[in-house]
């Protein structure tokens, strides 16, 4: 279900599909008709440019695509977005939505930049050259929402000592509540940790095209995914409220350590990054 038109055609579906992902995603933490109005249309858009893709190759070669795994994937992508449609219309369940289209377009991504026998040599490297960028572009936005959620635990421990000492000064009412500054903290870390496994995911699919099954244990592949597991448990014990917020600030300030120590110094013990 890939040539060189293909590609480009589901390139454009993953772009019209990423913009109705977070337009969900946004609606969902900041209440916006518009915003989620669009997001319902954009996801309309991607389902009927699915739809066309289907019908082409379904004329094409005059069978389902069924024939192997990554048609399989487009072909749940399309049955998870005309899903979430009727689940749109019936019910708006936006964090639902953006969760289930969230793994649609792994799969869709997946498939897009998945090489085949049917490509020349010169086209298959183009898509993995664009995977690796997409990849490491994942990668950036994800440790850039991570920083941002890095210099807010600061500023919450600032406020927090401040308020501990019951200084009120100009200083205090500049920085901001310690309850705003804790939920930039946690909607940044979740955003960066949707990112990060996106990312890890389509990286992987790059490597065991390109290197083989030996990026597996790559140290530090396995290292970004400790990271991953650390910004879950940080998310699960924050939406859980098992842990005092306080105490979560300074575990998100360690995983974000950590997350620098990785990619400043990772590359130097890996094979190949």
């Amino acid at each position: 279900m890939q040539d060189a038109l293909f590609i480009r055609f589901h390139e454009l579906i993953l772009l019209i599909y990423l913009i109705s992902i977070a337009c969900y995603f946004y609606d969902f933490f900041n209440k916006n008709f518009k915003i989620r109005n669009t997001g319902f249309i954009t996801l309309g858009i991607v389902w009927v440019l699915q739809t066309i893709s289907l019908s082409i190759y379904v004329n094409q070669t005059h069978q389902l695509p069924l024939t192997n795994i990554f048609d399989i994937l487009f072909l749940i992508t399309w049955l998870i977005i005309a899903i979430s449609l009727v689940i749109s219309v019936i019910k708006p369940i936006n964090f639902s939505i953006f969760l289930f289209n969230l793994i649609g377009f792994i799969l869709i991504a997946l498939n897009t930049f998945q090489p085949t026998d049917q490509l020349e040599k010169g086209q298959k490297l183009t898509i993995m050259n664009e995977l690796l960028i997409v990849h490491i572009g994942f990668a950036t936005i994800s440790y850039a929402f991570f920083a941002l959620s890095f210099v807010n635990c600061i500023l919450y421990l600032l406020q927090y000592n401040n308020l501990k000492h019951k200084r009120f000064n100009q200083k205090y009412f500049r920085l901001g509540s310690v309850a705003t500054l804790e939920q930039i903290v946690f909607y940044c870390s979740l955003t960066g940790f949707i990112l990060l496994i996106i990312s890890l995911i389509l990286g992987v699919q790059w490597g065991l095209n390109t290197i083989g099954y030996s990026i597996l244990y790559d140290s530090k592949v396995l290292f970004s995914f400790i990271i991953a597991i650390f910004y879950a448990l940080y998310l699960f014990f924050r939406i859980r409220q098992l842990i005092m917020k306080h105490k979560l600030i300074y575990f998100n300030v360690i995983v974000f350590v950590l997350c620098m120590i990785n990619l400043l110094f990772g590359s130097s013990v890996s094979s190949f990054h």
